[in-house]
């Protein structure tokens, strides 16, 4: 099982992050119970060194974690994590400036749309967002002339209507619930491609409790 950052998916490569350490750990089971406490010291490592995790993948008794940082004057440290009975761990630091390592990790296609879409609606639950269909706006670049018009005619085929379109970028509404945007958003991002167009990501209303103190609704959107 892989995981990578998901923030990275479109930040990578960092320049100021030219150090690839990949750090392995071998033991008899890769569990949270057994290592949850070496991934946290990992992580917590990671941070105080200036660094950023940016990959992680597992078996059941191997775990591999992908840091990228600064320098490796201190890489060493992260040699320094607790670990369970019978298990090892090495630390290789290598220059990596291309962040060819992650590129190799990269998710594709739609595991690569479903870990952004699941980046927008982590940032909603953390607003504090209740839930529920709302309308929800969707941000495609590069399409002008022509080519805006099939891509409209092709998007409304599938339920998205044109709210706004100013040069190249067009903003698309539909109406869905966002904890469940995948198919909508890589059915648009299909589209999109084919019209050699870039989609841009999705936002919505954050929905809160409505209260006296809180009577208001914040926008969030992710690109």
């Amino acid at each position: 099982m892989i995981g990578v950052d998901g923030d990275l998916l479109a930040s990578a490569p960092l320049v100021d992050l030219p150090i690839a350490v990949e750090i392995t750990i071998e033991a008899p089971s890769t569990l949270p119970e057994f290592i949850g406490s070496a991934e946290a010291t990992i992580e917590k490592f990671t941070a105080q060194l200036g660094g950023r995790l940016a990959g992680t993948a597992r078996t059941a008794t191997r775990l591999w974690v992908l840091v990228h940082l600064p320098t490796d004057e201190h890489a060493s440290r992260l040699t320094e994590v607790p670990l369970p009975a019978k298990a090892s761990i090495t630390v290789a630091p290598a220059k990596d400036p291309a962040w060819s390592i992650f590129e190799r990790v990269r998710p594709v296609d739609m595991e690569e749309q479903s870990m952004r879409d699941l980046a927008v609606m982590a940032e909603l639950h953390a607003a504090g967002d209740t839930g529920g269909v709302r309308r929800i706006e969707h941000v495609v670049t590069g399409v002008e002339g022509d080519r805006a018009e099939s891509f409209a005619r092709a998007a409304g085929t599938v339920g998205f209507k044109v709210a706004s379109h100013d040069g190249d970028r067009m903003v698309v509404v539909h109406d869905a619930d966002p904890t469940d945007m995948t198919p909508d958003s890589w059915t648009l991002r299909l589209i999109a491609e084919r019209h050699d167009a870039t989609y841009d990501g999705w936002g919505c209303e954050v929905r809160l409790p409505l209260s006296s103190t809180n009577p208001k609704r914040r926008r969030r959107r992710r690109r």
